[in-house]
């Protein structure tokens, strides 16, 4: 199989691309980056802005775009990234071919509600489904648990937050867990490699059972 990486040097893009590596499964990958980075032979990284990137023909595409509203420094520019981006994306990996497209969303994903987040989000979940793709997975994780290059004193907090509650959130609340970056990207590699048809949303706790 041929794939394409967008979001690449992010928290889940990087383990992303460390899967990818020794998946058999993928002969080749295009790797999506505005700065140049050094990987092995298997990708091949293409450097500039995704909204203008050509596509050699891939049969999957993975998206892990995305960044805070307080890293973007305003909603315009947060909807950009979050919203228009990866729709941009989207749109290049259809035009090569992929007949999936895998994305990493967020928990509580809804265009109506009044959560700024989450009602982009939520936007940009239904424009991709309007797009047509014979698969269209999405991943909702809540607070992602792991490493960071980069420091985020909220998520700290929340991450130690999240380690006390994780055990008391059943039933319904399970979807709010949090979650480990790599049971994420396993489980949109493997979703990814599935070729199912229609659109699939996977929530919060359920990505367990892909990894």
């Amino acid at each position: 199989m041929k794939a394409a990486v967008s979001g690449s040097t992010g928290f889940i893009g990087r383990i992303l691309i460390s899967l990818l590596k020794y998946d058999s499964d993928f002969s080749e990958v295009q790797v999506l980056s505005r700065r140049e980075i050094e990987l092995s032979d298997k990708f091949n990284v293409l450097v500039g802005d995704v909204s203008t990137q050509t596509l050699p023909s891939i049969d999957v595409a993975f998206c892990s775009l995305g960044t805070t509203i307080t890293t973007a420094c305003s909603k315009e520019a947060f909807y950009k990234v979050d919203h228009d981006l990866v729709i941009d994306f989207a749109k290049n990996a259809k035009a090569a071919g992929a007949k999936t497209f895998a994305l990493v969303s967020s928990v509580g994903a809804n265009p109506k509600t009044s959560n700024f987040y989450l009602k982009v989000k939520g936007e940009t979940e239904k424009d991709l489904e309007a797009m047509g793709f014979e698969s269209l997975i999405i991943l909702r994780p809540s607070m992602l648990m792991g490493e960071r290059k980069e420091f985020r004193l909220g998520e700290l907090i929340g991450k130690g937050a999240m380690t006390l509650l994780n055990p008391i959130m059943i039933g319904s609340l399970s979807k709010y867990k949090g979650i480990q970056g790599k049971t994420v990207a396993n489980a949109m590699v493997k979703l990814g490699k599935e070729s199912l048809k229609g659109t699939h949303v996977i929530e919060g706790n359920d990505l367990h059972a892909f990894f």
